[in-house]
């Protein structure tokens, strides 16, 4: 076997090993964004498959490529050991901002406003609160869906105002506007006429027709909403006392 050679099977089982460890960094990361941080639909329509590759390319991809390109068995133990950690550094540092990326951008909650649903990062919070998790008083559904009263008066208007430049919230994203989880399921049956129509004109007719197909539902069992994802959009159905049961 020539030289060349050898140095090359050499540095593909370098990389070989370094891609079996990063499988199993990606397996457990993956987990948390497809389950954890963007539960579907959101992982289609709201970034979560945005994140999977970015996460995927540097822990799947830059690592044992950047091994393969390093590695060296002729080098000295010193020069291996170091090359070894500026290969560390490198992976870390790159798969720490694409978790952090993917992490921050998740939505915490998703509002529904007068004509629309979108989703929140805790970014969008500001300072109105400390932790996601102060939003689950709102909603048992993971992230919570909240309703938001934006019949607003005089001094609310300026109350949100306020709020936004203090704590440098926005608008959808202030508790105050906020309605108690009991009252959502009034708040989607009084939007059905005219979520019905925007069905009927996006073309999803036929969708939402198979889904009750296929789950042995009848349009007088669920309530719809339309959810504005930032990458694509969907249906979110809801059973009579407000319960997400489903998506399209």
């Amino acid at each position: 076997m020539n030289f060349t050679k050898q140095l090359l099977i050499t540095k593909l089982k370098a990389a070989a090993v370094h891609l079996s460890m990063s499988i199993a960094v990606f397996m457990y990361l993956a987990y948390q964004i497809y389950y954890n941080w963007y539960p579907e639909p959101y992982f289609t329509v709201d970034g979560g498959l945005q994140g999977f590759k970015l996460v995927g390319a540097i822990d799947l991809v830059l690592g044992p490529l950047i091994t393969f390109l390093i590695f060296d068995l002729r080098k000295k133990r010193k020069e291996i050991l170091f090359d070894l950690l500026i290969i560390l550094v490198i992976q870390f540092g790159a798969l720490g901002y694409g978790v952090y990326t993917t992490y921050t951008q998740r939505p915490v909650a998703v509002i529904v406003i007068a004509d629309y649903v979108i989703p929140v990062t805790l970014e969008q919070y500001g300072t109105v609160i400390e932790s996601a998790s102060e939003l689950q008083r709102y909603s048992d559904e993971k992230p919570p869906i909240i309703y938001s009263d934006y019949s607003m008066t005089g001094d609310q208007i300026g109350e949100v105002g306020r709020i936004r430049e203090e704590h440098n919230a926005l608008e959808q994203a202030q508790p105050q506007l906020y309605w108690p989880q009991s009252k959502f399921p009034e708040v989607l049956k009084k939007r059905q006429f005219n979520t019905l129509g925007l069905l009927e004109s996006s073309g999803s007719k036929q969708a939402y027709t198979d889904w009750l197909q296929q789950n042995g539902k009848t349009a007088e069992e669920i309530l719809l909403l339309r959810f504005e994802g930032r990458y694509g959009n969907a249906w979110l159905i809801f059973d009579l006392e407000g319960k997400l049961i489903g998506y399209f």
